[in-house]
């Protein structure tokens, strides 16, 4: 069953929210909280329930603006500078719940002259039935952010330059199977506290992490992302025997600090009827004559899995 259908089944007969609700929770809950502004609708048909984020406007659509909703101290929203800076971050926590994987993308906030680290958590949704919100936000020239207290009421709105990389985040959720609601909640309650988070992602963490995924759902068969290659002595290998070969290079986990000193997932070696064989990712640009200078952007790479004997290494 797809995520969008567990979904959909998860939520089809639940109420449907006053939108100011998540609001009130939010002005109720402990200072440094945040949030973001899921509420349950109805589809444009009328027939299913959506999410989408709350609409500032009369309709539901999905042209909706985002909004972040951060918890300030009474009073402390106003008592800020001006110009308040706030620097952004982004990153995906991939954990293993059960026997799956689980990538709940979290983006963390923090504002000049307040001591907290704001995190909020975006399940990642996708198809017509459940849009996922990580599109939308890839789109926009600025991330919105409201401040509120101890009232319902926002006191301040806030508006900062996207400059989170979320094609790199989708890449990198997108590498992994599907996950329902229950495996994505499970996920948040097991992270790493905002502050930890934030003291680790770096783009260049966000970057590594999101080749090594690609990489192996690459070398798993999506051929969507490549191609592959064999050298004259793997070709001339009987049909059966080379899938063996390939079944055992997509079942590769034995990966150390000395065989992939990069990280990355990208080089292994593994051993069949006592012959070791070699196999290899390169990154091509989209030209298939160039390097890619961005193998982490699916947009802009096109990887090529070569397989070899060991000899001809």
């Amino acid at each position: 069953m797809s995520r969008n259908k567990q979904l959909f089944n998860q939520h089809k007969h639940s109420p449907e929210p006053v939108p100011n609700d998540v609001f009130k929770i939010l002005s109720q809950s402990p200072v440094g909280t945040s949030t973001w502004n899921w509420i349950l609708t109805r589809s444009s048909s009328g027939t299913e329930q959506i999410f989408l984020p709350l609409s500032q406007g009369v309709d539901l659509t999905k042209d909706y603006e985002p909004k972040f909703l951060l918890k300030m101290p009474p009073g402390k929203s106003l008592d800020l500078e001006t110009s308040v800076e706030v620097t952004a971050k982004a990153g995906v926590f991939v954990t293993k719940i059960g026997s799956i994987y689980v990538a709940p993308l979290y983006v963390l906030f923090q504002l000049s002259g307040n001591n907290y680290i704001y995190r909020v958590w975006i399940n990642h949704y996708e198809g017509d039935t459940l849009p996922s919100p990580l599109y939308r936000l890839q789109k926009m020239q600025d991330l919105s952010i409201l401040l509120i207290a101890d009232k319902p009421d926002p006191q301040r709105s806030i508006k900062i330059d996207n400059q989170i990389n979320w094609s790199s985040l989708i890449a990198k959720i997108e590498s992994i199977m599907p996950w329902d609601l229950s495996a994505f909640n499970t996920a948040k309650s097991t992270a790493s506290s905002a502050q930890e988070l934030w003291n680790r992602t770096t783009y260049e963490q966000v970057k590594k992490t999101t080749i090594t995924k690609l990489n192996d759902r690459f070398r798993n068969g999506d051929r969507s992302l490549g191609d592959y290659k064999m050298s004259r002595q793997v070709l001339l290998l009987p049909i059966k025997k080379q899938k063996q070969l390939f079944k055992q290079i997509q079942e590769f986990d034995d990966f150390t600090p000395e065989n992939d000193p990069r990280g990355e997932h990208d080089i292994g070696k593994v051993t069949m009827d006592g012959v070791e064989y070699i196999w290899k990712i390169d990154y091509l640009d989209t030209s298939m004559i160039m390097l890619s200078d961005e193998p982490a952007d699916i947009n802009k790479t096109t990887r090529i899995l070569l397989v070899i004997r060991g000899d001809e290494y």
